[in-house]
């Protein structure tokens, strides 16, 4: 959308979406008969974010800064987590002497195997696989540190991160741009002078240039719901193959009542739902939970539902409470499951010792016709955020532009 807004002052431009709805992992749900709203995807802004503050500014959207305390469950207690972990600066020290990338457990088996390191080794993994969605197999040690060695604010968009793309669609609009949803693309074939793009209904689309934005997991498994390319383009699909693309779900429960300390911002414990945050500044008694990376690859295949059992009961070992006595404070819930969404299949990208190779393919234009843009070829201090997306979105369109 972002690319589609900057494209349209100068061509015509059609932007096929697959969802029912313009967004993708960006969904506000409004709740009725109340000004809350909740996030069922991107939620925060997370540092700087240089692009991003720009567009809301442009949009005139407010956001407020995130506060609270962070929680970390220790033994059976929940402790404050204002000092640092033990152990952790020398943790970082030594990421940031490694010469050769490796993946974080191989590095943890490299330099922190002692016994005496087990909290900290536990820690690690579980900021990776619970913030980063890592699979700690993958994930590359140099991009771990490149984001965990610097301390960010984040913020939050007051009325919903959904008001900036509600902006975007009216903006390409009012330039004259075409937007459709339920537009499945099942085929690009760029061997022609055009551009030809058929979907899953039978319409055609024809253009002199195509940007391709889809989440990094449709890339790499060509046999799902994606789009297939005449002629193949088999060195792309490879090179996806190389960024890690983590799963996430995230539930929203909405209770009576705040059971927990007026002062959290963040919890994080050790079961299905290791992350948890709260809406501080707001005193709204929502919870958000999150299971990231491996657990939520696990976690994918229960229903709704079930998920929502499996989320109280982390709650539950959390905060050392009865399960029955959450379930009485519970008035209302929502259950994000991103990988069963066919045109998604998963949360954000996460950088492998590999990726800066694949980066150099996907973000080269294939005969200046075929582009790649997202926040899965992205390579600065944002990885996986809206700004990464967004920054990917004004470097391929600098590129296109200036040819």
């Amino acid at each position: 959308m972002v690319a589609a807004r900057s494209l349209s002052r100068k061509y015509n431009v059609v932007l096929l979406e697959a969802l029912r709805r313009f967004g993708g992992r960006i969904h506000t749900i409004k709740k009725d008969g109340t000004n809350q709203h909740i996030e069922g995807g991107a939620e925060f802004i997370h540092g700087k974010a240089i692009e991003t503050i720009k567009l809301l500014k442009l949009a005139g959207l407010k956001y407020t800064k995130v506060v609270g305390k962070f929680y970390r469950k220790k033994k059976k207690l929940l402790v404050a987590d204002e000092d640092m972990m033990e152990g952790w600066e020398d943790l970082l020290q030594q990421m940031s002497e490694l010469e050769e990338d490796m993946t974080l457990n191989n590095f943890l088996a490299s330099y922190f195997a002692e016994e005496s390191y087990q909290d900290l080794r536990r820690h690690a993994l579980e900021f990776a696989e619970g913030f980063d969605i890592a699979d700690p197999d993958k994930v590359s040690t140099k991009s771990l540190y490149k984001e965990w060695s610097k301390q960010s604010t984040d913020h939050r968009v007051d009325v919903g991160y959904s008001a900036l793309i509600d902006f975007l669609i009216q903006d390409i609009r009012q330039r004259g741009g075409k937007l459709y949803t339920e537009a499945i693309v099942n085929t690009i074939d760029w061997q022609g002078q055009q551009v030809v793009i058929k979907t899953i209904d039978h319409q055609t689309y024809t253009a002199d240039k195509c940007i391709i934005t889809v989440p990094i997991g449709i890339l790499q498994n060509p046999k799902s719901l994606a789009i297939q390319f005449q002629p193949p383009i088999p060195e792309y699909h490879a090179a996806a193959r190389k960024i890690g693309y983590g799963k996430v779900i995230k539930v929203v429960l909405t209770f009576r009542s705040r059971f927990w300390k007026k002062d959290a911002g963040f919890f994080l414990g050790h079961d299905a739902f290791s992350a948890w945050w709260t809406q501080l500044p707001s005193a709204a008694p929502v919870l958000t939970g999150w299971a990231g990376g491996l657990k939520a690859e696990d976690l994918s295949i229960f229903s709704a539902e079930l998920l929502l059992e499996k989320a109280i009961a982390s709650l539950s070992d959390l905060f050392t409470m009865d399960e029955m006595a959450i379930k009485e404070l519970l008035v209302d819930w929502e259950v994000f499951n991103w990988q069963t969404e066919r045109s998604i299949l998963g949360g954000y990208s996460y950088a492998t010792p590999e990726t800066a190779t694949a980066l150099n393919i996907l973000n080269t234009p294939i005969n200046e016709k075929l582009f790649f843009a997202g926040e899965g070829l992205y390579s600065g201090d944002h990885p996986g955020t809206v700004e990464a997306a967004i920054v990917s979105a004004k470097q391929t369109v600098a590129h296109l532009l200036k040819r």
